[in-house]
This record gives C-alpha cells, structure tokens and sequence, in this order.
C-alpha cells in the first residue's frame, strides 16, 4: 500500500516529441494521445526513465537507484518503490490576436484534475470548491484583467472568435492563483492570471488536436549534400509553455537500505533531487533542443519546502 503521494508537475520549456510510433495519419510520427481523449500525454514510463537516470548520475549510487527504481535488469527479486503516472495535459498553449498566447484548459480537465488532486492527498476544497462551467462553444471564461480581450466582450484564439462569460472573471483569477502553487515558478506563471482561459470540452479537444507543430524533417546525403531520397518525413511536437501533470505514488522500499528506511525517506530523496535538478529532457531530438520541461515536486506533508 502506498503511504506517500504527491504531484510532480511539468512546463516546457522548448517543444517535445515523445514518439507515440507510426501514424496512419498525414503526420509521420505522431506524439503520444490517450486513447479515448485524443489528448496529447507523456508517458510514464518515460518520465520514470528520465528520472531514474538523473538520480544515478547525481546520486552515482547504483544501491540507492535500485532501492527506489528497481533493479536495472528488470530482474524480479524486488519492486520499484516508487510509482509515476502518464503525465495528463492540465494547461494548453495556444495563439492569441492579444497578449501573445492564451494558456487554454476546459471543465473536464479541470475535473478530472481535482480528483487526481484527492488521490494525492492534497486538499484543496477551500480553495478550488467552484464548478466552471463552459457549455457554448462559443464562450470563453476569463480573468477580469485579462490581456486576451480584444475588446469588452471578444477574445480571439487561433482563427476563432469567443464571446466572453462574465460570470467567470473571478472564479478564472481564483483557479489561476491556486494553479501557481503546483507549477514551476518563473515569470509568465507570474501573470498565468492575465493569460488563462477556460473553453468549452468540445473546443478544448479541437485546439489539442489541431493547433500542434507538425514539422517537415530531411536528412541530406553527405556525399551530394543534397537531401537524401526517401528520407522527407512529418513530426508532430508539443509546444513549449504546456503544463502536464503526473501523480507520484510511494511506499516503504522492498529492498534494505542502511539510508532509507521508509515511503518518507524516498519521497525526501525525490523532493531535493528535483528540486536541485529541475530542468529535464523528455523524448526525441535532444541534440536539437527538443523536450525541455521544468519540474516541480509538490506534496501535501512537505509542502514548505518544495519548489
């Protein structure tokens, strides 16, 4: 049974591709999609791979990586004591004709957020007890300060024009206040309140779906210096400024360690890991600058000192 739980929460920092394999679509190589969403997502598996690889080179104690993470041969003498879930989308980047860009999320998501929120233990109901609610795909919920209006009423996404829901200015400057605390700090999660919007589900799945990076790839033929035949190719990228999510999931370790001792000493061992070495690399093209993320590591019992 798990007895610690946290949030581990993730902003790109530069747009990531991790590869979700072949495509019958127009795009060769799509990024990873829940099945019954269509929505973009970072799985776990790779995000624990990450992880684990940081802690070996910083820790440079294969004992202690194998007493969190498992044995590295897969053998089945002892389990992971730690347990990350698929990174879930939790705020989306799109343009906007005012302020730039418009970070975008939707009733389900903020739904299904609140409940990951309980499942870590983490209350919140103070703070986040209001139902938004976006039923018009034509609305769109805003702060009052917002810089995405274009005028009073209007604010334009993409090539599509919202009317704005004026019941919800507070209730978008309340969700983006709380937001803050879970996200990595720096200066536009300053003004997220200035900058979030909340779009009907309909348009949320649209915009996920449709407003990707898809990039035309080549390889050139070193002899000829011309682009090699066969080798045009399609990528689909998430764009930088996402926000996903995962959970963290923790219990005694199976396996003897003369420093860690239980579920508390391993999510303290995760905390100061990242919180000295915030910035990863998820997915392909590395050596292109792809897949950057900004952590942060949140839990309820050690909320203080986590940033």
């Amino acid at each position: 049974m798990y007895k610690e739980r946290a949030i581990l929460t993730f902003y790109s920092e530069t747009p990531i591709h991790m590869g979700a394999g072949q495509s019958v679509s127009y795009v060769d190589l799509p990024v990873q999609r829940e099945r019954h969403t269509s929505f973009p997502i970072l799985w776990s598996s790779g995000i624990k791979g990450v992880v684990r690889d940081l802690a070996l080179r910083v820790w440079n104690d294969k004992d202690k990586v194998e007493t969190i993470f498992g044995p590295e041969n897969g053998s089945s003498d002892f389990a992971s004591c730690i347990s990350i879930t698929d990174a879930k989308i939790l705020l989306y980047p799109v343009r906007s004709l005012k302020g730039v860009f418009a970070w975008i999320t939707c009733p389900f998501v903020l739904k299904r957020f609140k409940e990951d929120l309980k499942a870590a233990g983490i209350n919140f109901e103070k703070e986040f007890e209001k139902e938004i609610e976006i039923l018009d795909d034509e609305k769109i919920g805003i702060s009052q300060n917002s810089k995405l209006k274009i005028n009073n009423d209007e604010v334009v996404l993409e090539e599509f024009v919202f009317k704005v829901d004026n019941t919800q200015f507070q209730n978008v400057s309340d969700l983006a206040n709380f937001l803050k605390k879970f996200l990595p700090d720096n200066s536009l999660i300053q003004s997220l309140e200035n900058h979030l919007a909340i779009v009907s589900d309909n348009v949320f799945k649209d915009f996920v779906n449709y407003a990707v990076e898809v990039r035309t790839r080549i390889r050139i033929d070193q002899a000829r210096g011309t682009v090699k035949e066969g080798a045009l190719f399609t990528e689909e990228l998430i764009p930088s400024e996402s926000i996903f999510y995962s959970l963290v999931f923790i219990t005694d370790p199976f396996k003897q360690n003369a420093n860690i001792k239980d579920a508390k000493g391993v999510i303290s061992e995760i905390n100061s890991l990242l919180a000295e070495n915030s910035l990863l690399q998820l997915g392909g093209d590395e050596t292109t600058g792809k897949g950057y993320v900004r952590v942060k590591f949140y839990s309820e019992n050690q909320k203080g000192g986590l940033q």
